[in-house]
């Protein structure tokens, strides 16, 4: 049996990024295996790039890419910088990731 999930139990992440670059690209790839090794967590992923929307990074206060935004379950996580490990995202942002 499947339990329903309210939206305050989903986890949103926004990943901001530069275009594609490779540290875009790398941070990027990460954040979409974390998300797929956590089947079981609610996660809502969402990248934006600063050049096509800067009014949302200056929104949330990114002056710097890659940086990763985590919200949800009572939790707020930001990271910024070398984003390529799924691990250190995983750890950094408090997500559970299937075994």
């Amino acid at each position: 049996m499947k339990h329903s999930r309210h939206a305050s139990d989903r986890i949103h992440v926004k990943l901001y990024v530069t275009g594609t670059t490779p540290n875009a690209v790398r941070a990027r790839e990460a954040m979409e295996a974390l998300v797929a090794s956590a089947p079981d967590t609610a996660i809502e992923f969402t990248v934006i790039d600063v050049l096509a929307n800067p009014e949302a990074a200056l929104a949330d206060g990114v002056f710097a890419t890659p940086t990763v935004i985590r919200t949800g379950q009572g939790i707020e996580r930001r990271l910024v910088g070398d984003l390529s490990s799924v691990e250190k995202l995983q750890i950094g942002l408090f997500i559970d990731a299937a075994a």
